[in-house]
């Protein structure tokens, strides 16, 4: 499994990042008027790091994405929950901008320069950003989006259609671009793919299909244009190993290059114990005998058993990674009245791996029965698995800033197959994303061989069953991935899992709110753009036209 491993914490400090890095002299006037007079190594590994720590921020720091697809589930403060952060504006729309704003830029000063492969390189990452735009909101500015030094201070917003047709323009130019382009990439500063041409080749064809198949229910030609793609891998190669994943990995230095619920960001470990997983999660992969939970969770502190000669005996579990976690059974006695009164809450007995059921409202500290809420303090649960000690590392070769992974493209174009839009064997793209999946958590070649004999992993023969096995094993390869996860789970309502829990009493969210400001200073362009969502009305159930 590749290392992406950024070459020092020097180096990570010394490129354009966030607002609260150690920037540079010339970064800092590059973050107020996005100009740089710096060359294109420099610019490439500053847009690399910050648009991967833009996708990364949304996988984990916050739960609004990582809860409505049911990843995490809160312990305490749990309003993400049940979709509350989707009722509010929101200005992710602006962070965005920030970054095309510096790719725009790139672009321009690799136009200057002659220099066709940066070009066609900075242009991925534009398409990539707008695309999140409008899959996240609808309408959005796109052609007349940062034309300030032109006179347009009001840009309006752009049918999402034509955004659509307007990026895959600028995807089919970037590889054009990348192709033509004679200069060599600076192996010190791609931060990604370390020079290889090809591999960002793969990530502007692999965008393609992920954009292709987002709209393949609008468009008539979806199917055709993916498959004109797969037949020349010479010159369109797509994702096909999880060698090519678009992330980077974390160093853990300081807090700023570090994962975000590592030690340095999170001093205490009060905002790690608030995050669990799903049962949702945790039930599918205890049904395939994942071997993912492991990696992922960490075993109950005291598990239910309905063995009495199991009570109070304690045992010892590491994990993959070598992270030890110490157990004691606690027996389902219902002569304990604080037992006998939580028993309509044990929904897991006789089990190591446990997730919080999803939507949980409010204070929930006794979820799965849990009854010591005193010891367990405000966000303890005894009875409920945490996250893995993974998740605690300030960095770790399993850890990764992540935009795509080859296994998502390999279950888009399963997909695809099992809907007949392109030739070639559903059940082989199937595996190989089940296994680019594994293989970047570090799960062996033969536990992957395993895993894949059993017969609960084949595909059906029907199509309807294929589309939802296809979907379930997607959702967990997507897991932390949760900005591709919500926009897939949003298109195919698969798998059907919005009814799980106490969530039957919500609605699932299908966009962002357009951020505030947007209806103060600049509401001709807003008032437009909400006039295209059905209904008509700036709200989080409203869709968009890919949805309509």
């Amino acid at each position: 499994m590749k290392l992406k491993q950024i070459m020092s914490a020097l180096l990570f400090l010394g490129i354009v990042s966030c607002s609260k890095d150690a920037l540079r002299e010339y970064d800092t006037l590059q973050e107020k008027d996005a100009v740089e007079s710096l060359n294109d190594p420099y610019l490439l590994s500053s847009l690399i790091k910050k648009t991967t720590l833009f996708y990364s921020g949304q996988a984990y720091s916050t739960t609004k994405l990582p809860g409505a697809v049911q990843y995490i589930v809160r312990n305490y403060q749990g309003s993400d929950n049940y979709y509350t952060s989707f009722q509010k504006a929101t200005d992710e729309m602006y962070d965005a901008m920030d970054i095309i704003k510096f790719a725009d830029e790139a672009i321009n000063q690799a136009e200057e320069r002659g220099s066709l492969t940066h070009e066609g390189i900075f242009t991925i990452f534009r398409v990539l950003l707008f695309s999140y735009m409008t899959d996240f909101y609808g309408d959005v500015y796109y052609s007349e989006a940062l034309k300030g030094r032109e006179g347009i201070l009001y840009p309006t917003y752009d049918k999402q259609e034509d955004i659509y047709t307007g990026l895959l323009e600028e995807l089919d130019s970037a590889c054009t671009l990348i192709s033509e382009g004679t200069e060599s990439v600076s192996s010190t500063y791609d931060l990604m793919y370390a020079s290889d041409k090809t591999k960002w080749l793969k990530f502007a064809n692999s965008l393609k299909v992920r954009m292709l198949m987002r709209e393949s229910a609008k468009i008539s030609d979806a199917g055709t244009r993916i498959q004109e793609i797969l037949d020349n891998p010479d010159t369109s190669p797509v994702f096909d190993s999880s060698d090519d994943d678009a992330s980077i990995e974390f160093v853990g230095t300081t807090a700023d290059d570090s994962w975000d619920g590592g030690t340095l960001n999170w001093t205490t470990s009060d905002e790690f114990d608030r995050r669990r997983p799903s049962k949702s999660l945790v039930d599918t992969l205890l049904a395939y005998n994942d071997p993912r939970l492991e990696v992922w969770f960490a075993p109950v502190e005291k598990p239910w058993t309905s063995d009495p000669s199991l009570d109070g005996v304690t045992f010892t579990t590491t994990d993959p990674n070598g992270f030890t976690y110490s157990s004691t059974w606690e027996y389902i006695d219902l002569s304990n009245s604080e037992i006998s009164a939580q028993y309509s809450n044990i929904l897991d007995s006789n089990k190591v791996y446990v997730g919080f059921i999803a939507g949980m409202p409010g204070d929930f500290k006794n979820g799965n029965g849990h009854y010591d809420t005193a010891a367990g303090g405000t966000n303890g649960n005894f009875k409920v698995s945490k996250f893995s000690q993974l998740f605690r590392q300030n960095s770790h070769e399993l850890l990764q800033a992540t935009i795509m992974n080859s296994d998502e493209i390999q279950f888009l174009l399963a997909e695809a197959a099992a809907k007949g839009l392109i030739s070639g064997s559903a059940d082989d793209y199937y595996r190989a994303g089940i296994t680019q999946s594994m293989e970047r958590w570090g799960v062996s070649d033969a536990d992957i061989s395993t895993y894949l004999a059993q017969t609960e992993v084949a595909l059906p023969e029907d199509q309807a069953g294929q589309l939802e096995k296809i979907a379930v094993q997607k959702w967990m390869a997507l897991f932390l991935v949760s900005t591709e996860a919500y926009l897939e789970l949003r298109r195919t309502d698969l798998p059907y899992i919005f009814d799980n829990g106490y969530l039957k009493n919500y609605t699932f969210p299908v966009r962002f709110r357009y951020p505030a400001d947007e209806l103060g200073e600049n509401a001709d362009a807003y008032e437009a753009g909400v006039a295209t969502l059905s209904p008509a009305q700036d709200t989080e159930f409203a869709k968009m036209w890919l949805l309509q």
